[in-house]
């Protein structure tokens, strides 16, 4: 009995704690940073860098694998008497340029 004064006021401390108020937050928000006009120009390095080599060698791999497709086609054409032989002499006709 003599330990229930001392364990009621402890209970009602604990749990007022966390009803209080916590304080302000310290960090300033950041506010957000007004749009630019324009974009930044690309640095003359950004153009020669290995990313954008690696880049256009895969365009133009993908060019030069699209172009063996249409003479391959051509040539199966060809084959299936669907084209006549001139067809398949003539200069590859440039790809579709998109």
């Amino acid at each position: 009995m003599r330990y229930a004064v001392f364990t009621g006021a402890l209970l009602v401390l604990f749990c007022s704690v966390p009803a209080t108020p916590g304080k302000a937050d310290s960090v300033p928000l950041r506010r957000p940073s007004p749009p630019r006009a324009s974009p930044r120009p690309i640095p003359a390095t950004a153009l020669y860098s290995r990313r954008s080599r690696r880049m256009v060698q895969a365009y133009l791999r993908l060019k030069l694998l699209q172009m063996r497709e249409a003479d391959l086609e051509r040539a199966r054409k060809v084959v299936e008497r669907k084209l006549g032989i001139e067809a398949l002499l003539r200069e590859t006709p440039a790809p579709d340029a998109r």
